[in-house]
């Protein structure tokens, strides 16, 4: 019995190896081009929620630019796939995003990130009341 899970355990540390290094010798994800500003991508009411949709969105921030201050009627979750923003939220500190990062952004949280000097893209996945507005912009 021990002679297997030894060779079990072998034969799984090969299979891993060799995954680790074709993953290191893939290029990396081409992603689609996007305008500034928040892209759409997925738009869809929930079957086990009555009156709740999700969108998923692929925002980008160019280098430099803020985002409008604004809040959202749900909750926002978000992870960053390309540079880095500061996150500057009401009754929060601000916040570095680097790619790789996730963050939420609660209901109704008044924010206003501001992308790096290379700019930010974020994967956003909304959760709100069917038909409310993505976004609501809020005056200074």
């Amino acid at each position: 019995m021990r002679d297997w899970k030894i060779a079990g355990g072998v034969a799984a540390g090969f299979v891993l190896g060799c995954a680790v290094s074709a993953a290191a010798h893939m290029a990396p994800l081409a992603l689609p081009d996007r305008a500034a500003g928040s892209n759409e991508v997925l738009k869809a009411t929930l079957e086990s929620v009555e009156g709740i949709e999700v969108i998923i969105s692929d925002v980008v921030i160019p280098p430099g630019a803020q985002v409008p201050r604004h809040y959202h009627p749900g909750e926002e979750f978000l992870y960053v796939i390309e540079g880095a923003a500061i996150q500057i939220e009401e009754g929060q500190a601000d916040r570095v995003l680097n790619a790789g990062d996730a963050y939420v952004i609660r209901k109704e949280r008044i924010h206003a990130p501001r992308a790096g000097e290379d700019g930010a893209r974020a994967i956003v996945f909304r959760v709100h009341v069917e038909g409310s507005p993505e976004r609501v912009l809020v005056e200074e």
